[in-house]
């Protein structure tokens, strides 16, 4: 009987352990396809993470490449305006230099030029000291005659007073009468003013020294209120010299008198 029920239940037992095996590899197989899928996962996720590393250290390349470039380019533009100054700078320089130059040039001409000038400034200088050392040789006449030539007529007179009694050449002794009958009219010494162009007149009738003395003797004599004396010395000038320029003058003041 037990038998019979055994025999009867085997077919059972023998379906149901197949399927329980079944269900174990089963199980295995999923665990170890889950294993894969974690392990593809994980590679999945690594390679996500290595892919996020990846463009984060090219992006730090390009960053860097950029920066890299853009110092170059920096660099390049820094170096192009250095080379550009440094043309201006030789071209100033070399402007400057032909400015000097010409400058330069300018300066040796004025030095020659001075130096010429000084040359004959050193010249004169020697002309004009041999001629002071001449001045200082002269004779009393000619002393007083440079005096009376520049005005100085005080340092003059003292002279010609000392030699208006001495001997010289009828023109020199009518020069040195002349010339004090002059100081004495401008010094106002009327008497001695008369005294003078009477004398010259007197002792040397022909000397052309007496154009200018018979014209300041007449004037002398208006000045002293003798206007007929004056007119007879007038026109004594106007006949013995009718060329001098002093008749004009004798004439105008003929008809003032």
């Amino acid at each position: 009987m037990l038998a019979k029920k055994f025999l009867a239940l085997a077919p059972i037992l023998s379906l149901t352990l197949v399927f329980s095996c079944k269900t174990r590899e089963d199980i295995a197989r999923e665990q170890m396809v889950d294993n894969i899928s974690m392990q593809v996962r994980d590679g999945q996720k690594l390679n996500a993470d290595f892919t996020v590393r990846l463009q984060s250290i090219e992006d730090r390349i390009n960053s860097l490449s950029g920066n890299i470039e853009e110092t170059q380019h920096t660099a390049q533009v820094t170096l192009n305006e250095r080379i550009k100054s440094l043309e201006e700078k030789v071209t100033i320089l070399e402007t400057t230099q032909s400015s000097q130059t010409e400058s330069l040039e300018s300066i040796q001409k004025e030095l020659a030029s001075q130096k010429e000038y000084i040359q004959e400034v050193l010249g004169t200088l020697k002309t004009l000291s041999q001629k002071k050392s001449k001045v200082k040789k002269q004779s009393p006449y000619d002393k007083a005659m440079g005096l009376y030539r520049r005005a100085k007529y005080a340092q003059a007179k003292s002279i010609l007073l000392d030699l208006v009694d001495k001997k010289f050449s009828e023109t020199r002794k009518a020069r040195i009468i002349h010339n004090l009958g002059m100081i004495a009219y401008m010094d106002k010494e009327n008497d001695k003013a008369l005294a003078y162009f009477s004398r010259l007149f007197t002792e040397f009738p022909k000397t052309g020294y007496n154009k200018n003395g018979l014209m300041f003797l007449a004037k002398t004599l208006q000045r002293m209120k003798k206007n007929e004396e004056a007119k007879q010395a007038l026109n004594e000038l106007i006949t013995r010299f009718p060329k001098a320029k002093q008749v004009a003058q004798a004439k105008k003041m003929l008809k003032q008198l």
